[in-house]
């Protein structure tokens, strides 16, 4: 496993140096996600399943909640068409890019048998319980990862980090795509 971590290290950093032009930007970046998934894989598969495996499997699920998020923050608005564009196949293309740079266009494609919307994929990767990708599945499995590093001695909900995210779970757990729109839109007014 760290000959291959380090295989694909030692490209992007010879890459990086060089200036060499024998690999396009797109290779690099899919020799870095497969490097990724190898390292999530052999970690899963072959660590002990105890309280250091948890610590970064949490990190994993927080790091990857929060990607989402961002793609949201960054991409949401900028993708919101003008009336006359709503439909037409350039706001759906873009709307598909999103999907794609969270991993989840394929999924989307066969959970979702309608047309590509907006509020769709904002409901998709925001709550849908069953998308490793999507904020409300990260952040769950990350709280019980946390119930399994924090000692069992303690009560439940008494330490300051299970609070934070276990509220934060069950506000995502009642939290409908209309109340999701309505915040956002309220933002930017």
């Amino acid at each position: 496993m760290w000959q291959q971590v380090n295989s694909f290290y030692l490209v992007v950093k010879d890459v990086a140096n060089s200036g060499s032009k024998n690999y396009s930007v797109t290779r690099i970046f899919e020799q870095v996600k497969m490097g990724g998934h190898l390292f999530s894989g052999s970690m899963d598969s072959t660590m002990s399943h105890n309280g250091v495996w948890h610590f970064g499997r949490m990190g994993r699920f927080l790091e990857r909640a929060d990607k989402t998020s961002r793609i949201f923050d960054v991409k949401y608005y900028i993708l919101l068409p003008s009336v006359q564009d709503i439909g037409t196949s350039s706001n759906e293309v873009q709307w598909m890019a999103l999907l794609k740079s969270a991993s989840a266009y394929e999924m989307y494609r066969k959970r979702q048998q309608h047309r590509i919307t907006p509020n769709g994929i904002v409901e998709f990767l925001i709550l849908d319980p069953e998308l490793p990708r999507s904020i409300q599945y990260c952040l769950r499995e990350a709280e019980r990862s946390l119930h399994q590093i924090i000692s069992p001695t303690q009560s439940m909900r008494k330490n300051p980090v299970e609070k934070v995210l276990g509220r934060l779970c069950s506000e995502l757990d009642y939290l409908t795509i209309e109340e999701i729109v309505r915040f956002v839109s309220s933002r930017n007014s």
